[in-house]
């Protein structure tokens, strides 16, 4: 079965802490196979998880757990692993 969106679709690819389950390797090849996608790439991983985007965070106030929310890989804020909190550093 093929699925295919319309021409007026915003397609979105989402994942929230599943990343961090595959090797380094198989990261990297996901997201290069995703940034080829015609789509908006939502993720929220771990801080080290996404190699491309660890060198782009800002300091961490709190040593609590956080998540990176991330839009076309561009780091945007740091949240919550269960969505109690969001702290927006990137562009609004």
């Amino acid at each position: 079965m093929v699925l295919a969106a319309t021409r007026e679709s915003t397609v979105v690819v989402f994942h929230s802490a599943v990343l961090s389950y595959l090797s380094p390797q198989a990261r990297a090849e996901f997201r290069a196979t995703v940034r080829n996608l015609p789509c908006h790439w939502v993720s929220q991983e771990g801080t080290g998880v996404l190699s491309s985007l660890a060198d782009r965070l800002p300091p961490r106030e709190s040593t609590a757990a956080r998540l990176v929310l991330a839009l076309d890989d561009e780091p945007l804020a740091f949240a919550g692993p269960h969505g109690q909190s969001l702290d927006w550093f990137g562009p609004a």
